[in-house]
């Protein structure tokens, strides 16, 4: 097969890439029509999605530090999840 390298090959090839890096990461699935890989480097999470229509997303979540009141932060987090949770 010749030609461009297909969504898949770009994946396997970033995650072999990230692996020599020494990069943590993971690769799952939780969209149709993307697989990802989530990675972690020191404050950052990324979120790579190799979609089907051969594009690729990029997301970068950074971290504000250590919370202050990390018990406030927690009741935060489950009162802003709504009530359709589980308890």
């Amino acid at each position: 097969m010749s030609g461009a390298p297909s969504p898949l090959d770009r994946l396997w090839a970033l995650s072999r890439r990230l692996t020599e890096a020494g990069v943590s990461h993971e690769t799952v699935v939780y969209r149709d029509d993307a697989v990802s890989i989530v990675a972690n480097t020191p404050g950052r999470y990324w979120e790579i999605d190799f979609l089907d229509d051969g594009s690729v997303d990029v997301e970068i979540y950074e971290s504000k530090g250590v919370e202050e009141k990390p018990l406030e932060a927690i009741e935060q987090l489950i009162a802003s999840t709504g009530d359709d949770n589980p308890r």
